[in-house]
């Protein structure tokens, strides 16, 4: 018999028995939605993991001297200069090779007043390379450059955050605000960053280090740096370099303690990487566990359906049919069974995956890979589960066979 002969004996098979044909598909088609939902998940949360590494960069860090603990005391900034974190920082852009860029960071949370609003925000003096350091350009208008640096200009980028309370739908640019009674001219709002958990990175102005420290900071010290590795350079051997130069420059002895604090993004960057391939992976195993299960369903209806159609397969035998034509017309029928189960799988899975994010509002993203996955898995389990019955089917003798009632 060729191959369209035992896939249309198959097909009239299967038809015989419509409802355990069904039933037996029910496992598969579980078993695949499952893969898509949950892979699709998986996918979306990963993908959201790499957007937001993408937009907040993975090759700077954090330095300062919070938490810092001495003689049993914390060291505040009191003990430290005022212009320690700006020196330190111009200091790293000059001597340290793997570093492009390095900045003070004054942070702290003001009352903000526009002419139309008032609004409580996170407010920041930092030099012009923030932008670069930060991966944050402005959307409209311009960012902060080197001579509103040197000259102290009252000016100010802000986030979409602080623009919507502040502004509304009014574009802010060349607008102005005023901040523990000092005005500044808005002269750009800086790009859509986004959330991470309840911290909304939008909700910031940041202004000249001169400025900000002159007109707003006043005796308040800054006592954090922000500091980016050189491109194509491992952010690990800057940040050692770092540390070896900040050292040296505040006559620390080896077995002295750092009077500073790294946190590298890089760090960061890698553990949410790990975080979202480990969820990938086990949510792809539950979902696996599914369709296996659907494939055990499979051999058991498969090897149901050998014990009741002994007698014909004892009569194709007797009539000329070799075991290897009956062992593919029982795998045929599993294959049909589980891809047909696959396909149908498939657009539930699609169905389930679009519902959950339409009403649900969970992150879902269906691609073509993981349907073309879970099909050939789906293929694969028809295979591998109903091997076994169509192997007994085959191997059965034709006088036993026709014998059986």
């Amino acid at each position: 018999m060729n191959i369209f002969s035992l896939i249309a004996e198959a097909m009239i098979s299967l038809g015989k028995n419509k409802v355990r044909t069904g039933l037996s598909m029910l496992g598969i088609v579980i078993g695949v939605g499952a893969v898509i939902v949950l892979v699709a998940m998986a996918q979306a949360t990963k993908t959201r993991v790499e957007q937001e590494i993408a937009r907040m960069g993975d090759d700077w860090m954090w330095i300062g001297t919070w938490g810092i603990a001495k003689s049993g005391a914390r060291k505040g900034n009191v003990e430290r200069k005022p212009n320690q974190t700006r020196d330190d920082a111009l200091a790293i852009m000059e001597n340290c090779s793997l570093i492009r860029a390095a900045t003070p960071s004054n942070t702290m949370r003001m009352q903000v007043k526009s002419s139309y609003s008032n609004y409580q925000s996170s407010v920041r003096g930092v030099f012009p390379n923030y932008h670069d350091i930060r991966r944050w350009p402005v959307a409209w208008g311009r960012p902060l450059d080197q001579s509103d640096e040197e000259s102290a200009n009252p000016v100010c980028v802000m986030g979409q955050t602080v623009v919507k309370e502040l502004f509304g739908s009014i574009n802010p640019v060349g607008e102005e605000i005023t901040v523990k009674g000092a005005r500044f001219e808005v002269i750009g709002v800086l790009e859509f960053k986004g959330r991470s958990g309840a911290r909304d990175y939008d909700d910031e102005i940041i202004f000249p280090y001169k400025v900000f420290q002159q007109k707003i900071a006043g005796s308040e010290i800054s006592a954090t740096m922000l500091a980016a590795a050189q491109h194509n350079i491992d952010p690990k051997a800057a940040e050692r370099q770092v540390r070896a130069f900040l050292r040296e420059r505040h006559n620390l002895r080896p077995d002295d303690l750092d009077d500073f604090r790294i946190w590298a993004t890089s760090e960061s960057a890698q553990l949410k990487e790990e975080s979202s391939e480990s969820l990938e992976w086990l949510l792809g195993m539950i979902a696996g566990v599914a369709l296996v299960v659907g494939g055990v369903g499979i051999m058991n209806i498969m090897l149901v359906s050998v014990t009741e159609r002994t007698r014909e397969i004892g009569l194709r035998m007797a009539i000329g049919a070799h075991g290897f034509d009956i062992l593919m017309q029982f795998l045929i029928e599993a294959v049909m069974l589980c891809t047909l189960g696959g396909i149908i799988g498939i657009f539930v899975g699609w169905g389930a995956s679009h519902l959950l994010t339409s009403y649900r509002g969970y992150e879902t993203q269906v691609s073509i890979w993981i349907a073309a996955v879970a099909l050939g898995f789906a293929s694969a389990t028809g295979i591998f589960f109903g091997f076994y019955p169509a192997f007994r089917a085959s191997r059965l003798e034709p006088i036993e066979a026709l014998r059986y009632e």
